[in-house]
Formats: C-alpha cells, structure tokens, sequence
C-alpha cells in the first residue's frame, strides 16, 4: 500500500509536550517526546536500537530454538521465532517481578480470585460489585505485604507453574498467560535439570535485560517509580490496584515487545487486502459527551465535528489513503467477540504501553494481523489522569507502519 499524503499540523507533539508539562510533568507515567528536539523520533530509533541487541542476545538462546520446533510440532498459533524469543524474556521479568508473591499466595487464592473474575461481565447490575470485591482481593492476596521486597524464587516448574497461576488470577495477564502454559507444557516435557537451566537463563537474561532498558529507555519511563510512590494509598482496594502499580521493567518489556511483534508480523500485514486503524477514545477533543461519534459493527465512525481533534485528522487521512479509522472504547472490545478470517485484515493498534503484547496477542489470536503505534504518552481518565487526558501519536511513525510515505 502506496501513497503520500502532507499532514496538517505536524509540529503539533511539540505543543502538546507544553501542555503536559503545565499541568504537571509527573502526573505523565511515560512520555515519548522525553527525547531530542521534543518529537519522539528518538525514542523510535532507541527502541529499534536496543530491539536489535536483545535480538541477537536470543538467538543464542537455546531454548528458544527447541521450544520453535516444539511449536511447530504442535502446530502453534505463533511460531515466530521473534514472538518466541520475546516470550522467553517475558518469562524471566515476570519471574523476576512476580515470582516471589506467587510463591507467597495461598494455594486456594488464585482459585478464589478467578471464579470471581469468571463471573465479571456477566450481569452490568452487580458489575460494580465484582470491581469491588476485586479491588478488595488483589490488595489483600495479591500484593505482598508491607514494604518489604519479595526474594526472587529459584528456578522450578513447579514454581512456574505457580506464577502462571498467580498472573492469571490477577485478571490482568490474560493473553500472556495463554502463551505461558505452552511454555509450561514444554518444560515439563524436559528432563527436570533441562528445566530449570532453562528457566535460569530466561532469570539472568531478564535480570541483564533490566539493567539496560533502564539504560536505554529510562528517559522514557522516569515517572512510573515516583507515580506508584504517589498513589500507593490511593489505589489500595481498587479493581486496577495491579495494573497501576506494573513495574518500570514491564514498560520497557511491552516497549521493546511491540517492536518485536511489529517486525514478526510486518510483511504479512502489508499484505492484506483491507486494513484499519483502531484509536482509543482517550484521542478525541471533546470527550464522551460532546464527541459525535456514530456506532459501527467494530467500533465507532468519526463525523469529524471537530477540526482539530486528532481523531478527524487520522479519519481524514483514511478516507484519502484507502484505510478505515475506528474509534475504540476499551481495549478488551477491539476486536469484537468473533474471530475473522485469517490473515485478510491488517489492524493497527493504537495503545498505551502496558496493552502493547497482550493486544498483539489477541489481535493474532482473533484473525487479525497486527501493528502497532503506541501512543506518545498515557491520558486514561479510569487509570492515570482523572478526569483524563487527550492523547496523540506519532503521525509518521502511523504512516511508517502503513508504508505510506509522508510528505510536509
């Protein structure tokens, strides 16, 4: 898919840079315009950067090679040895950031916390209940106690087994999980000594892995640590208690696991016949109430009752370069409750960091083929900014990933 096209307003990640920094630069938990000369060109080329050197760290990486053949055996859903590697470090940081509560938990815990998640959604009138009681069990089960930092637990399938299960009744790992298990299924098809060296070296990547990102990206993350500090009495007992407090570490994960997945999935994006762009509503002007939008069958069509809010701009840009633009309320509806033919729509993703992989995941998962652009900071009203915040994106980096060429 060719074109060109000339973008009104370019210099406009400049401005909103301003504007953050106005109300309150820590109120910001990620910020990709930290970099360089205030646009985020730098940041991409950081990222692109250090993706490659994690790359090549991988590939040395035994494991991920048998665990490849594994998944073809059994004819897996993703056998990318990019995707593959990036879930080989995703085990070591989530060991490293949640293995020791895992092991902490009560064995019925986990049990509990799922049958009450299980029924979320089911009926709206005791939707509000269920968030409580939610907010209520991960303060209380989920996070450890006290200011006291959890010792990493040493390498065992068996405590794999309980950070799956730890991760799964958090509510908030659902995607990931579903990869962890084959994992799991792997691990336990190998000798025990197999194992755990195996899972020692997924432990030491990531803890080298930490070090560096926060090298490399710690620019781009340098008020998650302080946020959390901020709001620690604030979020105890809130449904998004795990969410909100999701280490710096996870950040630079889904940062440099978005690129992964974007070059795991690219050519065959570029190959499909119909392609859309999905925005999240926190990118609108003029909020829920004011915002003219109209239900679709996936999602909501902008009336372009604004001519400068964002949205328009990227809905005007679709109707001259044959893709759809879809405005999205949650991340958890993106992709409708039906899968899709295969391989013949090209989504991208609009998203905050922290539903980056698990949005590739399921895009993947429900037919799609999937890209992404992240957005240049976080502005969620329900998670990080109350009353919220209006996001923008990168437009270049938009057309980059749709192999428009960009003109102004």
């Amino acid at each position: 898919m060719e074109g060109s096209g000339k973008i009104e307003g370019m210099k406009e990640p400049v401005r909103a840079k301003k504007m953050i920094e106005a109300k309150g630069d820590e109120e910001t938990l990620y910020l990709l315009t930290a970099g360089d000369g205030g646009g985020s060109e730098r940041y991409y080329e950081d990222v692109e950067r250090f993706a490659d050197i994690v790359v090549q760290r991988l590939r040395r990486e035994q494991a991920v090679s048998q665990f490849g053949r594994f998944a073809a055996a059994r004819q897996s859903e993703f056998r990318d040895p990019l995707v593959l590697g990036l879930e080989f470090l995703m085990i070591g940081v989530l060991w490293r950031r949640y293995g020791g509560r895992a092991w902490a938990l009560h064995k019925y815990g986990g049990g509990m916390l799922s049958k009450v998640y299980g029924r979320k959604g089911r009926r709206k009138r005791i939707g509000p209940a269920i968030h409580r009681v939610k907010g209520v069990l991960n303060t209380l089960a989920l996070i450890a106690p006290g200011p006291r930092k959890v010792p990493v637990p040493q390498a065992d399938v068996s405590r794999f087994a309980s950070l799956i299960g730890w991760l799964r009744a958090t509510d908030e790992f659902a995607q990931e999980c579903r990869r962890l298990e084959e994992w799991l299924t792997f691990f336990k098809g190998k000798s025990r000594q197999e194992a755990v060296r195996s899972l020692q070296r997924a432990i030491a990547l990531a803890e080298w892995f930490d070090t560096e990102s926060l090298r490399v990206l710690g620019r781009y993350t340098a008020n998650v640590e302080p946020y959390i500090v901020r709001r620690s009495r604030s979020l105890r007992w809130k449904e998004n208690v795990i969410f909100c407090t999701r280490g710096r570490v996870e950040y630079h994960l889904n940062m440099v696991g978005a690129e992964m997945m974007n070059r795991a999935f690219r050519e065959d994006f570029l190959r499909t016949k119909v392609k859309k762009v999905l925005l999240p509503v926190c990118m609108r002007e003029k909020g829920e109430a004011g915002c003219r939008a109209v239900p679709a069958d996936d999602g909501y069509v902008c009336q372009r009752c604004s001519k400068s809010c964002r949205v328009k701009t990227v809905t005007d840009l679709g109707l001259n370069h044959g893709f759809r633009v879809l405005l999205i309320p949650h991340a958890s509806t993106a992709f409708g409750k039906q899968p899709v033919e295969p391989g013949k729509i090209g989504i991208i993703g609009v998203a905050c960091v922290l539903n980056l992989i698990s949005g590739g995941y399921l895009a993947k998962r429900m037919g799609y083929v999937p890209q992404c652009v992240l957005l240049n900071y976080s502005g969620c009203g329900k998670h990080w900014h109350d009353p919220g915040r209006i996001t923008e994106i990168d437009l270049a980096r938009l057309f980059d990933r749709l192999n428009l060429k960009l003109q102004g």
